[in-house]
């Protein structure tokens, strides 16, 4: 794995940007999650008054799990949700449009072949990840290359000039994967992160499989790209690298679902300094999804009811974003509006009037 530098959030731009959010012509902490949002975006880009965002969305296609028992679709699911990235036709791409949001679509991983679609970009580290009761998901060597990739869209994209991007994930048979370097990072156990279901083995009977074939390989936080290698896949190998080289340019990140956050904890595990780069999107009933935020100490903020991959989710969540934004520079302060700030209750002491 490269080098790479994540330094603390600049602490004097957020104070000076808490200082103008206390001021602004509203009852004080009132706006909530907008005003701590601002506040640490402050942080992350080392200036009090952040505008005029460029926002990027990143959206890895990768498959799991191509050689175990359960592969029934072949790719079959996940190649028209890529015909309809490269026709321009998802909800995704129409939230990102409204923020001028540049939009990378890479094909690291998918089962199928989408070589002959014009917009996906060609990134194939192989044909969809192993199962790791057949073998690690990945080769040591192929691990580093999706580890790799992901820096080098860090990087692409921060010259392109992209300050707050939103993660996604498109392929088939994920959840698996995540779960394991979710229980891994987090220390819950396998049964609290997995769902009951009506028929078929009982959660326990399910935890017992998976145990055997994790335990042999001996994974831990010890060595977050061994863990990778043997349970993380395509995409959270990608997205891991991603969001490390994301947070050494100062990026906002937003992440959603389990597959993201699975990449976000991963980061987080090699650099606890990536916590300060991240936010949550949607709520998702997923129990490993929650399990992430608990581990995190985040709260997602978004209560659509989504059951959806592809990146909406933090899409959506880079337009709380871009609110935050609009609510720091669109709003006036007392200052600025001529207006008498409060004389008395919690904003006495923070809120000034003009000389």
């Amino acid at each position: 794995m490269r080098q790479f530098n994540i330094a603390p959030l600049d602490k004097e731009a957020m104070e000076a940007c808490r200082l103008r959010i206390d001021n602004l012509t509203k009852p004080i902490y009132s706006l909530a999650q907008l005003e701590a949002m601002a506040e640490r975006i402050a942080g992350i880009l080392e200036t009090p008054q952040p505008a005029n965002l460029k926002y990027g969305i990143f959206v890895v296609g990768a498959d799991h799990l191509v050689d175990g028992p359960q592969n029934f679709q072949h790719g079959s699911e996940s190649f028209p949700i890529i015909e309809r990235f490269n026709a321009g036709t998802t909800a995704t791409q129409g939230a990102g449009f409204k923020l001028n949001a540049t939009v990378h679509v890479v094909d690291a991983g998918l089962e199928s072949d989408t070589s002959h679609l014009e917009y996906i970009e060609q990134a194939k580290i192989r044909n969809g990840s192993h199962f790791f009761g057949v073998a690690p998901t990945l080769s040591e060597e192929a691990t580093a290359r999706a580890i790799e990739l992901g820096f080098a869209y860090a990087d692409k994209m921060h010259e392109e000039g992209v300050q707050a991007v939103a993660l996604g994930n498109v392929g088939e048979r994920s959840l698996l994967d995540a779960l394991v370097v979710t229980a891994t990072i987090t220390g819950d156990t396998y049964e609290s992160v997995l769902a009951e279901t009506d028929c078929g083995p009982t959660v326990a009977q399910r935890a017992t499989h998976i145990h055997s074939f994790v335990d042999p390989f001996d994974v831990s936080t010890d060595n977050i790209e061994h863990l990778l290698h043997v349970a993380g896949g395509i995409d959270i190998s990608v997205l891991t690298g991603f969001v490390l080289g994301a947070a050494s340019h100062r990026m906002v990140v937003v992440f959603d679902n389990a597959i993201t956050g699975a990449a976000v904890l991963a980061a987080q595990a090699v650099n606890p300094l990536v916590r300060e780069y991240v936010f949550p999107s949607s709520v998702y009933d997923e129990l490993i999804h929650q399990a992430q935020c608990r581990y995190l100490g985040v709260k997602p903020y978004l209560h659509y009811g989504l059951n959806i991959d592809e990146g909406l989710g933090a899409t959506m969540g880079l337009s709380l974003i871009d609110a935050s934004m609009h609510m720091l520079n669109d709003m006036k302060t007392f200052v600025e509006a001529d207006v008498h700030a409060a004389e008395n209750g919690p904003g006495n002491e923070r809120q000034v009037n003009k000389n």
